[in-house]
């Protein structure tokens, strides 16, 4: 169902892959129904746990959910959120580069690291150069993501409704100052108020032994501990690179979203009960990430002492 892909119980995982380009041309049926000429030996499937039993973040399950929004709207997913969300809200950017104003396109940042991928492995080289990641448009113009005769619902995946919509920090701020206010911005309804509440009231917790879901994520260990639809519900779990804790001392319980992509991490995190929120975007980093663990939690120390700083100095005031 819509809230089991929401809330990642679909039993859908990403161990087949999650994004097909448009050369490939691919329908969803080819990868998510037995017989299909990619569904292989449905690796996509959890073939142990029922729909609804058991948590596994999967990035799929998002290229499911916008192939859903086209097929009822009849509308490319980049075009019908731009309609829906981007344009009301009053945000530039949005989740197809190729589409995006000039002026836009000339703000949207590029990711480097000091990495490159040699026969599938990670190098990791420090003294080298920056490496362009993604978005490196200063020579060449993004490329179109879908042909011109694409057919909205056969392929969502295309536009990354995982992860792929460009925003800028301030951008992100007006989404969770909407969220914060049950739905209204400067004025004006965007959300019902009762919509909001049951996106963010908890909708998946982890038992103490594991038995309903995977709270690692990758080499990050005791990452999740529950979610609501589509958010993550950070619980302050903590421990030596491990847990779900946001700030150094604990107490800052909020729910929002971690970002991990070419290099960029990222939080969009709040706590509706006191008002406040934390929002960070940083660029890829010039060393390996798994060599500068975390204290407290399982995020990278860099992205620990940058979310300290935010909340001890704007939220603490200190």
């Amino acid at each position: 169902t819509l809230r089991t892909l929401l809330n990642h119980t679909s039993s859908l995982r990403d161990d087949a892959g999650y994004y097909w380009d448009a050369g490939q041309n691919v329908h969803l049926r080819d990868v998510l129904v037995p017989g299909g000429r990619l569904h292989g030996d449905g690796a996509m499937w959890d073939k142990q746990h029922a729909p609804g039993t058991y948590f596994q973040y999967c990035n799929l399950a998002w290229g499911v959910i916008g192939s859903i929004m086209e097929r009822a709207a009849g509308e490319r997913f980049d075009r019908l959120m731009k309609r829906l969300v981007l344009d009301p809200l009053g945000l530039s950017g949005g989740f197809h580069p190729f589409d995006l104003s000039e002026a836009d396109l000339q703000n949207v940042a590029t990711l480097y690291r000091k990495r490159s991928t040699v026969a599938g492995r990670e190098i990791w080289n420090p003294s080298g150069p920056w490496i362009a990641q993604v978005d490196d448009y200063v020579k060449e113009r993004p490329v179109a993501r879908a042909a011109a005769d694409y057919v909205p619902g056969s392929n969502g995946t295309l536009f990354g409704p995982q992860g792929n919509c460009r925003l800028s920090a301030a951008g992100l701020g007006r989404v969770m100052h909407m969220l914060l206010a049950r739905g209204r911005l400067d004025g004006a309804v965007f959300l019902r108020e009762d919509s909001v509440a049951q996106m963010l009231r908890q909708s998946w917790r982890a038992e103490a032994t594991g038995s309903n879901g995977r709270s690692d994520f990758g080499s990050q260990r005791a990452l999740f501990h529950a979610w609501g639809l589509g958010n993550q519900h950070f619980l302050d779990v903590s421990g030596d690179n491990r847990g779900d804790r946001l700030v150094a001392d604990g107490g800052f319980r909020a729910v929002g979203h971690l970002g991990d992509a070419w290099g960029l991490t990222a939080a969009f995190v709040f706590d509706a009960g006191s008002g406040n929120g934390l929002v960070y975007l940083i660029g890829g980093p010039g060393f390996d990430p798994a060599t500068y663990r975390g204290k407290y939690s399982a995020l990278a120390r860099h992205e620990e002492l940058i979310l300290d700083a935010l909340y001890r100095r704007a939220i603490l005031r200190q």
